[in-house]
């Protein structure tokens, strides 16, 4: 994860070069070194302000079943929203609630969406487009998946041969983390979508982020009001307090 923050920061600097380079919505005007120092600025600040949200997105499009597009169509708006505040006050010198009267804030907002909705297909078209292929622990790309029209996809047939079926996936962003017996393996997932895939094997979402098999279940343990549960390699998974009574309902616990 953070790898890839970094990633994404670099093409953010990159994105912030460009743009100072060029001088797009009238900012051309400007020398060139201050021109490249403000869409430096800018875009960092917007990646701060972005990112959260997007990430947000993505989590409740999971939660409520919503198509990603929309959720992030969503926080691209509402990001848009305290950055264009943000660079208004800084161009115009006034303090926040005068910037926000300022004329020609709404050409503003139109402009900010438009560099924030660029910049995040850039983000989806070179980090998560770029490679379907399973990232394995070692490094190694892991086996592809090889499915057929006659049958339908296997989470199992992401992961590299030998792994076997997992004792838990645990989302990461972009990503589904596959824990095995001593081992792990990252798949460009949905949660949601490797849960469906892996088919009829018993388990069960404990957490937003967190689905276990139940063979892997070792014992629950409460502290307080929290619950985890341990599998039977000692890791502890947190389980949300409204799943508990799915469990008990379902027999994996008494």
């Amino acid at each position: 994860m953070t790898k890839k923050i970094w990633i994404e920061l670099f093409l953010t600097m990159v994105a912030g070069l460009v743009l100072g380079l060029f001088g797009p919505f009238g900012t051309y005007e400007m020398p060139t070194v201050l021109r490249i120092a403000y869409w430096l600025v800018f875009v960092l600040a917007g990646y701060a302000i972005f990112r959260p949200l997007i990430v947000a997105g993505k989590w409740l499009s999971e939660a409520i079943a919503i198509p990603q597009i929309l959720a992030v169509g969503l926080a691209l708006v509402i990001a848009s929203i305290p950055m264009t505040l943000l660079v208004s006050h800084l161009l115009s010198g006034a303090g926040p609630i005068k910037a926000g009267q300022l004329d020609g804030l709404l050409p503003l907002y139109f402009q900010v969406w438009l560099i924030g909705f660029l910049i995040n297909g850039m983000f989806v078209l070179l980090l998560e487009k770029r490679q379907m292929i399973p990232v394995a622990a070692s490094g190694e790309a892991a086996a592809p998946p090889a499915p057929t029209i006659s049958e339908p996809v296997r989470f199992e047939d992401r992961l590299s041969a030998g792994f076997g079926t997992p004792l838990a996936l645990n989302s990461e962003d972009h990503y589904v983390r596959a824990i095995g017996m001593a081992r792990e393996e990252l798949v460009l997932i949905r949660l949601g979508d490797a849960i469906q895939e892996m088919g009829v094997v018993p388990g069960m979402q404990v957490h937003r982020s967190w689905w276990v098999a139940k063979a892997a279940m070792a014992q629950l343990k409460r502290d307080g009001r929290t619950a985890k549960l341990v599998l039977v390699d000692g890791r502890e998974i947190p389980v949300a307090r409204e799943k508990l009574a799915l469990l008990r309902r379902n027999g994996w616990i008494d």
